[in-house]
């Protein structure tokens, strides 16, 4: 490996963790805020149910298309580059809406062009990781880092002004990102030549998840959390607005798994090469339940607060032994069709069904109980993993490490 070779894998690495800090750091200029927004516009619960259920349908059938017509493209970077900034018009246009149909447009406009972003990103990371030896955690611990400062300024920011500040925000790191592509290196947007005999297909992917017990187990259990926890993800923020929080302090809870997650997703890559990517995955099954079914005995702001804090533990255990997972089972062609149908396709496969449904048990028993439906999820997408674990292989000393 020349010096030249190594620096332009090192400039890779360092503009990727860059582009994570604004792309998905960026995020929390407005993510933390956007259900008040909603509700300060007037809509119900039910109708905050219905736009997160356009964009999981519009998701459900983009995402997987989008990456697999990645290497089909002649400049996939391009076509990434395109993806940001049309997100980016999209958060300005949301900002001028006063409907409930309006917001639905823009929804639905917003996750039709940027569908594919997050997989496109992540396998972006493995890429560039790989490349040098380092871990995911290495890249993902960046958008932490951004997550934390960006709802810092944006919570002082939106008491001064309002909540459309932060879609201002958010429309401004996306091009940022957007930006910083251009400097990184064209090969690894593609899949690799060498190890690419064949085309992406998406049948080839799906064939490959179906045939793969660990891998049927991982996507049920998404399925099963994505669904119980639906109430908890749209109207904890609204909650906290309800118990008497302010909006800086909401800003604080939006950010406090962020500050933990720092620490933990270094850790988390050292971790799951000691223990493998299934047993984290389970370990953060058990945690998080832990989690909501303490805010629903103790229904109280510093409840949510320790909650916040303890999840970020949880939730870097659970998206480093994830995408550790994808990268083991997928061959290296069909990564980026696998990784959308993992982390968007199923994640917003039974989003559909699940918020307006959430919506409508937040307007019917408010969001204490959420929290109870949420903590059974995460226990049976536990139990879900365990039954569906494979079969240790017989002298492979890792696979026999006992499982939770």
């Amino acid at each position: 490996m020349t010096s030249s070779y190594y620096a332009a894998r090192q400039r890779d690495l360092w503009l990727t963790r860059f582009y994570y800090f604004f792309y998905l750091g960026g995020m929390g200029f407005i993510f933390p805020f956007l259900n008040i927004f909603y509700v300060r516009l007037g809509l119900s619960g039910a109708q905050i149910g219905w736009i997160a259920a356009v964009g999981a349908c519009v998701s459900l059938i983009i995402a997987p298309i989008w990456t697999n017509r990645n290497d089909q493209w002649h400049n996939p970077r391009a076509m990434l580059q395109l993806a940001l900034f049309l997100t980016a018009l999209s958060f300005l246009w949301l900002s001028w809406q006063q409907l409930f149909i309006g917001v639905i447009i823009v929804t639905f406009f917003r996750v039709l062009v940027g569908a594919g972003i997050s997989p496109l990103s992540d396998a972006l990371a493995l890429s560039v990781t790989s490349a040098v030896r380092k871990g995911f955690g290495t890249v993902r611990v960046w958008a932490s880092i951004g997550w934390v400062l960006w709802v810092l300024l944006s919570g002082w920011l939106i008491e001064q002004t309002t909540i459309k500040t932060g879609l201002f925000g958010v429309s401004i790191t996306l091009t940022i990102s957007a930006m910083l592509l251009f400097w990184i290196g064209a090969q690894n947007f593609r899949s690799p030549v060498a190890a690419n005999p064949e085309q992406p297909s998406l049948r080839g992917a799906i064939y490959t998840m179906l045939h793969n017990r660990s891998m049927v187990s991982v996507g049920i259990m998404i399925l099963v959390i994505g669904t119980s926890n639906s109430g908890v993800a749209q109207f904890e923020t609204v909650y906290l607005d309800a118990l008497g929080a302010e909006e800086s302090l909401i800003g604080i809870a939006g950010m406090l798994g962020a500050v933990v997650e720092i620490p933990f997703m270094l850790w988390s890559d050292r971790l799951v090469s000691r223990q493998g990517a299934y047993r984290l995955l389970l370990l953060s099954m058990v945690m998080t339940a832990a989690l909501r079914a303490m805010v629903l005995v103790f229904p109280t702001v510093g409840s949510i607060m320790v909650e916040r804090a303890g999840g970020g533990i949880a939730f870097s255990f659970y998206v480093i032994s994830l995408t550790r997972f994808v990268g083991e089972q997928a061959a290296p062609h069909q990564l980026r069709t696998v990784m959308a149908l993992y982390t968007v396709t199923l994640t917003n496969l039974i989003g559909i069904i699940a918020p307006p449904l959430a919506g409508v048990a937040f307007d019917l028993f408010g969001a204490r109980w959420l929290y109870a439906v949420a903590a059974g999820g995460y226990l049976l997408g536990w139990l879900v993993l365990r039954l569906g674990r494979q079969p240790p292989i017989s002298g492979d000393s890792g696979s026999r490490r006992s499982a939770l």
